[in-house]
């Protein structure tokens, strides 16, 4: 994937002004294994101490539709491209919370595990623009500015991931990873995250049911909400304004598929668990300088 493609991505999921709404108090957990190419290699602990939400739209982000939330954990508060962090991105909060749509009710998808994957728009080269069944409402990427420097360091929660160990960790065997078993061209099509795509246009993704199907075994990416904030700046009623989540993401460099798409999905290169919990605070946006 060449490197326009990449900055793609990153927009599409890191898009979050730096401190922003928010003044970054809360608490959290975000640990786990890496396995990072000339950057990190087994055991990770973000020690998240930052926490912001970006609610819909902005002048800076016109193409942020007004429903979206986009939630920042990180270490620090100073800039992403100066930090380490995970940047969430749900594309409609009010589905998650469960508020009217139009006048129209919804059901909450409060405390249900929500399957974390790329934007669909997103792939890699070679990967084309499929029409999904049922898209996935949330994203995520690990972000490692800080600790990688200059690498080109950013991982994506994806629906599946190929080469997890028993334990559900990601790490590399001894002499490096083998290449994935990419096979010839074939009538079906795997898209950027590993979801086989069916004739329909639906995407079927790999769970503990399927995974037998694909070599190796399979992590899938999850996020729990018991509360969300609801997007309004000016919201006063505490509980309105409170975010509380944990989350399992398994991470892949999506320009490592198969190429064409074919094939198992995407190399595990993470594994982070963890919580956060903070509520809303509006604030002025931090400046690198007066």
């Amino acid at each position: 994937m060449k490197r326009v493609v990449l900055v793609a991505i990153i927009a599409t999921l890191a898009a979050a002004l730096a401190p922003a709404c928010s003044l970054g108090s809360g608490t959290g957990t975000c640990s786990g294994t890496l396995d990072v190419p000339d950057c990190w290699s087994g055991s990770f602990n973000l020690h998240p101490d930052f926490f912001a939400a970006v609610p819909g739209a902005t002048p800076e982000y016109p193409q942020t539709n007004n429903d979206a939330m986009q939630l920042r954990v990180q270490h620090g508060g100073d800039y992403e491209t100066f930090s380490d962090g995970v940047i969430i991105l749900v594309d409609d909060a009010g589905e998650v919370r469960g508020d009217e749509s139009n006048g129209i009710p919804r059901p909450s998808l409060l405390g249900q595990a929500l399957v974390v994957s790329l934007p669909p728009s997103v792939t890699p080269t070679g990967v084309p623009i499929t029409p999904v069944g049922s898209a996935r409402i949330v994203s995520a990427a690990l972000y490692l500015d800080n600790t990688c420097r200059t690498q080109n360091d950013a991982l994506y929660a994806m629906a599946a991931v190929s080469g997890v160990d028993p334990d559900g960790e990601c790490r590399s065997p001894d002499g490096g990873d083998p290449p994935l078993a990419c096979p010839a061209p074939a009538s079906a099509v795997t898209g950027a995250d590993g979801g086989v795509v069916t004739a329909d246009g639906s995407v079927i993704y790999a769970d503990a049911g399927s995974a037998a199907a694909i070599p190796g075994s399979i992590g899938t990416s999850t996020i729990t909400f018991r509360n969300l904030f609801d997007g309004n700046p000016d919201e006063s009623n505490a509980s309105e304004r409170l975010t509380d989540a944990d989350f399992d993401f398994y991470f892949a460099d999506p320009r490592k598929i198969c190429p064409g798409g074919l094939g198992p999905p995407p190399r595990c290169e993470g594994h982070l668990q963890g919580t956060f919990k903070f509520y809303f605070q509006r604030g002025r946006p931090a400046q690198p300088f007066p």
